[in-house]
């Protein structure tokens, strides 16, 4: 069994995370060309930004000591919880990383009574993820483009 681990990330990670953001958000980019909300669009101080915020901890997924992703989670006070964003870069996608590090973030944050997020209605794999993991959707939607809507997800 490959062994999948949450580091937390700090000052001196923003390129690695950049990069890694931008490898995973492109194909979805290419796809659906959101350009005024797509990660691929964000600078690097965006990520230096957070990593210097005092209410989220932004770890890098390793699998087998490799980075492979990143995942952020934003305290929303009353022990509620963002993920925004988790990513995978492509070449990982679909092995089960992203269902781990959601279990080990529920682990970590065992106070959690409430975990919020958001994905893109049309990609029915991120939809089935969360679902599989508890996480229903609460009916609230944002249409980006012709392409494109937004849904939203709670688990409590």
């Amino acid at each position: 069994m490959k062994e999948i681990e949450l580091v937390k990330a700090q000052i001196g990670d923003e390129e690695l995370i950049h990069k890694m953001k931008y490898a995973s958000f492109l194909p979805l980019y290419n796809h659906y060309q959101d350009t005024k909300t797509s990660p691929v669009k964000e600078p690097i101080s965006k990520v230096i930004s957070q990593l210097e915020s005092n209410n989220c901890d932004y770890y890098i997924i390793k699998l087998d000591n490799v980075p492979v992703g990143a995942v952020r989670v934003v305290s929303e006070g009353e022990n509620t919880f963002r993920i925004s964003p988790l990513f995978i870069i492509p070449e990982y996608q679909n092995k089960g990383i992203g269902q781990a590090v959601l279990g080990m973030l529920f682990d970590r944050y065992n106070t959690a009574a409430k975990w919020i997020l958001s994905t893109i209605k049309q990609e029915k794999s991120n939809c089935h993820l969360y679902e599989k993991c508890g996480f229903v959707r609460t009916g609230g939607e944002e249409i980006i483009n012709d392409r494109m809507t937004i849904v939203y997800y709670e688990k409590i």
